[in-house]
């Protein structure tokens, strides 16, 4: 029988045993971590302490500055809802905010409905063929713009591309303006909130093999009068965030960190050399093009069109044997010719054809070699009832 091929990593990676191992004795204790007149909320508020220490050793930065949220798409409302807000106060002459079609729609939508509300401009910056921010691109609108406001990601979800996150920060900031990064897909990059020095930057558990339902935001602004929560109705986290903090998940969370902090260098390259495995095995019958640079991006993404072959109609084929996407999970079965693939010149056929591949941590080289198998035998089936 064949096995199962979990091959979406980009949408969710499972948790670690580590995590799971770290969480299980916690679900059956009792105490609110904000109940502070008793033992049982003491001993969980350490363990967010403890916690919140290790974010603060491997991001580089102060327990202060960390806010927990419930995963990515929140701390970006927060950091761009809030942010945009306060840097409006300090700078009420900046009129502009830039950003890309790299990025996540828990971006995007934020950043429409911020520059509705303060009678902002958004504007895109150009992206490469390669899948990078055009920095030169960038540099021309942050000179004939008054910027108030830069959001980028660090990976792309989609097609994985790194971005050039230290030149583009330099930049931006050399204009006054505040820098939002969100990091959520940077998994096999080094992120120092010190080095970076930028103003905002969002983290999620379930992209680095933590549990879902946990995220994280760093802001050197969080303890600014004028940033506001945007979820009420309790003082926890300094009134920054109400509600319980599930401490479970954040003990998860802050443990998928270490471990992926520990062995991220010998896991990205084993997981990249599966990927380039995988795609020369493929190309050995097909015709494919790879969207965005194969050397600078995330080392388990292939984003990725199969001349002659419907990415729908083989996902659909493979089932359920094997799982890729054909996009962001948060888009579904959307297929519209996406402003990303436009964006880097890929025609409307070849974006609407196209499929997205993540290998990962407990992807092994039986199952990348299975993989192979599955989609050579689906896509030759589907070439020859064209023909």
């Amino acid at each position: 029988m064949i096995k199962n091929i979990y091959l979406d990593y980009n949408s969710h990676t499972p948790c670690s045993l580590r995590v799971v191992q770290a969480m299980n004795d916690l679900w059956q204790q009792p105490g609110n971590p904000h109940s502070i007149n008793h033992y049982f909320g003491w001993s969980k508020q350490q363990l967010i302490d403890d916690a919140l220490k290790s974010f603060a050793d491997i991001y580089d930065c102060v327990e202060e500055d960390l806010l927990f949220t419930s995963g990515a798409t929140e701390a970006n409302n927060l950091a761009i809802c809030s942010g945009i807000a306060l840097a409006k106060l300090v700078n009420p002459n900046a009129d502009t905010i830039l950003t890309s079609h790299l990025e996540h729609k828990s971006v995007l939508n934020p950043l429409e409905i911020a520059a509705a509300k303060h009678n902002l401009r958004l504007i895109y910056v150009g992206i490469t063929a390669e899948g990078i921010i055009d920095l030169e691109d960038l540099q021309n609108k942050l000179n004939n713009n008054n910027v108030l406001w830069v959001s980028c990601c660090m990976t792309n979800g989609v097609i994985g591309t790194n971005q050039s996150i230290h030149q583009l920060v330099q930049l931006c900031q050399s204009f006054g303006a505040v820098v939002h990064v969100d990091a959520s897909q940077a998994a096999y990059l080094d992120i120092s909130c010190h080095d970076l020095d930028i103003d905002y930057l969002t983290l999620s558990a379930h992209k680095i093999y933590g549990p879902s339902g946990v995220g994280l935001l760093f802001s050197k602004h969080l303890n600014q009068a004028g940033f506001l929560p945007i979820i009420s109705g309790g003082s926890q986290q300094n009134g920054l965030r109400a509600g319980t903090l599930p401490v479970p998940l954040v003990i998860g969370f802050a443990e998928a960190a270490k471990e992926l902090s520990e062995n991220k260098d010998m896991e990205a390259k084993r997981i990249d050399d599966l990927r380039n495995y995988l795609l020369t095995e493929l190309r050995k019958f097909f015709s494919i093009t790879v969207h965005g640079s194969l050397k600078n991006r995330h080392p388990g993404n292939l984003h990725l069109a199969i001349d002659g072959v419907n990415s729908i109609q083989l996902l659909n084929i493979v089932q359920p044997h094997l799982a890729f996407s054909l996009g962001s999970a948060c888009d579904g079965m959307n297929l519209e010719y996406s402003p990303l693939m436009q964006a880097i010149n890929v025609p409307r056929d070849e974006a609407e054809h196209s499929f997205r591949i993540c290998i990962g941590r407990m992807t092994t080289k039986k199952e990348v070699e299975e993989a192979a198998n599955i989609i050579t035998v689906a896509a030759k089936n589907l070439i020859s009832q064209l023909r």
